[in-house]
């Protein structure tokens, strides 16, 4: 056979398993013709033997994404079309991303443009001026997709939206919102967060910058009294910022009054540094370098007393201090609300990102060959060899479960009240952990999955690895978080005894009845069952939670304050926070299988379901230590997974295809990637 029908052959393949049988039929109907069953997926032609995909991908698309589907839709196609985005033809199909052999000057000046872009055609409208749950779900949903583009441009329009505007509106009062908020949208000023310092990130309460009252002028004044104190990490400060809100300790007539925010004008129109402010680069990061991160000192920098973001606490002409808030707990855990928006902001688009990854490493997986089992048999797709399947398979499952739960964490962040703020701080927290950490294992697995091609920063995996490796430490420490939502599991717990109630809320009602009791031998059908798998979920959480709760009293009848006790107890506050997070993500799932009605996709979901449940079983050493399962079923367990990644096997393609991300948005590989490395190619 000669060369060239051998890469006749290679080509259609690789058409063929993606759908594009009329391309794939046009390239060689000799060569699809002599096509074994082994050589295209269970989604080509009928004709060869093979069946089409079990279940309607739009269908699960709007599972998936939920809202927002049509301007995800746009906005993506403004994106691909647009010169500023640079869209290259690589491998026949035109891709969109960003250059990143350019310097960090140049991703800088190339990201400011892009959202300047954005926002001068109204993208932005409504984000902020605009009343009703509706208008957050479409920020994050145009969130969504500037990630699917470029981490950078997500995180630049982040600050300016979200941590900035958002912040003015929700620590602020009608003056800022009238002043401000139009302005943020139409992207007319610039603005930054300041909260995090060179000396405290997670501890917010121990912030150093001081800003104090001077009544004879009316105005605040705001000092760095120590390097410590220097303002770190602020994106758009660097370079582009006309205004910050900046975090301070309130000091007045001696008395601290803890954790503020203020407007601070830190540039003025022509991108001039203003008096008494000092800003300095952070430098080069291994990701998102398109975000220009700045240091801020403040030298007794004076702002108008109208300035302070007074919705929490204010201070009259005459300098009196006064809130509707008298505990100083709960009036600095208002001023930490716009990390709530964060969080959930970080959550969703690191499950965007995972898709990502997933899609375009599955994609490769499903065309790319390697190794015979027999002689003169063709290279297996690696997507046919079962160690393959289990490198990427679970990781795909647990991504659509943490969809599902994001989708839920949305809800209840765009519906929520001044009563539900504090269950809010939970979910929030327990899932942007789970979420982000998720994130960077499927993003090192896929990137491993995809050989050298995944080194190639065109095809984005390896990339996205430096861009959303942040994630796991801002908008708080994921470590010390989990610690955090323990924290406050345990206080909900102590509560409920004391007032001897049952428990109402966090998910924690399954408290209220017996303790589950597992069967003693697990088989296959007992496995799949959602009923075995919520009451094992249920019977970790319940039992950890008990287990934290005896561990911190112990060490405070030892001796040790409460809060010592806390840290002494930390890993079972780590379990007990990873429980709480898989049993809502488990649950979540479970009521979106419950709405769909008996079909093919139905018994997919159940699938992906299953898979999300044992692999949790078989990763979390928690079920084995504390006895949850004995040996046997643990091994049941792991085979059990392995099972279930060779039904997955067929619906992979139609998985990922649901993710409802453009080619462009992919990479070279997840589609033609002989064409893409060809010499043609090369000479582009």
């Amino acid at each position: 056979m000669s060369s060239t029908n051998t890469v006749a052959q290679q080509r259609t393949r690789i058409l063929a398993n993606h759908f594009l049988l009329d391309e794939a039929r046009s390239w060689s109907s000799q060569a699809i013709s002599t096509l074994s069953p082994n050589a295209c997926l269970s989604y080509a032609p009928a004709e060869h033997g093979e069946t089409m995909a079990a279940f309607v991908t739009k269908e699960m698309r709007e599972l998936l994404d939920w809202h927002n589907i049509e301007y995800r839709d746009w906005l993506f196609g403004v994106i691909k079309q647009e010169k500023l985005f640079n869209p290259l033809e690589r491998g026949g199909r035109v891709m969109v991303a960003p250059d990143y052999n350019q310097s960090k000057e140049h991703q800088r000046e190339m990201t400011r443009r892009r959202v300047r872009w954005l926002a001068e055609r109204r993208v932005f409208e409504g984000f902020l001026t605009g009343k009703g749950p509706e208008w957050e779900l479409k920020r994050l949903a145009m969130e969504e997709v500037a990630v699917a583009y470029d981490h950078s441009l997500a995180v630049k329009a982040g600050v300016q939206l979200l941590l900035w505007g958002n912040t003015v509106k929700a620590l602020g009062t009608k003056r800022h919102h009238d002043k401000w908020l139009k302005a943020t949208e139409d992207y007319k000023i610039m603005g930054c967060f300041a909260m995090t310092e060179l000396g405290h990130g997670s501890n917010v309460r121990g912030l150093e910058t001081v800003a104090t009252y001077d009544a004879r002028k009316a105005e605040f004044v705001i000092n760095t009294p120590c390097e410590t104190a220097q303002k770190y990490w602020i994106g758009g400060a660097a370079n582009d910022a006309t205004h910050a809100v900046v975090f301070t300790q309130l000091h007045m007539n001696g008395q601290n009054h803890g954790v503020h925010a203020f407007i601070v004008q830190i540039r003025d129109a022509n991108g001039n540094v203003l008096p008494n402010i000092r800003i300095a680069d952070c430098g080069h990061k291994i990701g998102l370098n398109g975000v220009d991160n700045g240091r801020i000192w403040f030298d007794n920098v004076r702002v108008p007393r109208e300035n302070m973001l007074n919705s929490v606490a204010d201070v009259t002409a005459d300098g009196q201090y006064l809130s509707d808030i008298k505990d100083p707990d709960r009036r600095s855990a208002a001023f930490m609300s716009p990390l709530t928006s964060g969080r959930v902001t970080a959550a969703a688009t690191a499950i965007y990102s995972a898709k990502i990854s997933l899609a375009i490493a599955i994609r490769y997986a499903l065309t790319r060959r390697a190794f015979s089992i027999t002689p003169n048999e063709p290279e297996r797709l690696l997507l046919d060899y079962p160690s393959h399947q289990r490198r990427l398979l679970p990781l795909l499952a647990k991504t659509y479960a943490m969809n599902f739960a994001g989708n839920y964490l949305k809800m209840i962040y765009v519906n929520r009240t001044p009563q539900s703020i504090k269950n809010l701080h939970v979910v929030s927290s327990a899932l942007k952990i789970a979420f982000t950490w998720h994130n960077m294992r499927t993003l090192q697995e896929c990137r491993e999955a995809c050989g050298g091609q995944g080194m190639k920063t065109e095809n984005r995996i390896g990339q996205m690895k430096g861009d959303f490796d942040p994630q796991s430490t801002y908008e708080g420490d994921n470590s010390y978080m989990t610690q955090q939502v323990s924290k406050s599991l345990l206080a909900e717990y102590a509560a409920t005894k004391k007032r001897n109630k049952p428990f109402n809320g966090l998910g924690l009602e399954h408290l209220n009845g017996p303790s589950p009791v597992l069967p003693s031998h697990l088989t296959s059908t007992i496995l799949r069952s959602s009923h075995f798998q919520v009451e094992a979920f249920r019977l970790r959480e319940r039992d950890l939670l008990n287990r934290f709760a005896a561990e911190v009293e112990d060490y405070q009848a030892k001796g040790e304050t409460k809060e010592g006790a806390f840290l002494q107890a930390y890993q079972l506050a780590q379990d007990l926070a990873r429980a709480f997070a898989d049993r809502m993500i488990l649950d979540t799932f479970i009521e979106v299988e419950a709405r769909v009605p008996a079909s093919s996709l139905k018994e997919v979901l159940g699938l992906v379901r299953s898979m999300y449940a044992v692999v949790c079983m078989e990763e979390d050493a928690s079920f084995l230590r504390y006895g949850y399962l004995s040996p046997q079923n643990d091994a049941a367990v792991r085979k059990e997974v392995a099972k279930l990644c060779s039904e997955l096997r067929p619906h992979a393609l139609a998985l990922v295809s649901s993710f409802g991300i453009p080619d462009a948005f992919l990479s070279p590989i997840s589609y033609d990637w002989i064409q893409a490395n060809s010499w043609s190619s090369a000479k582009l």
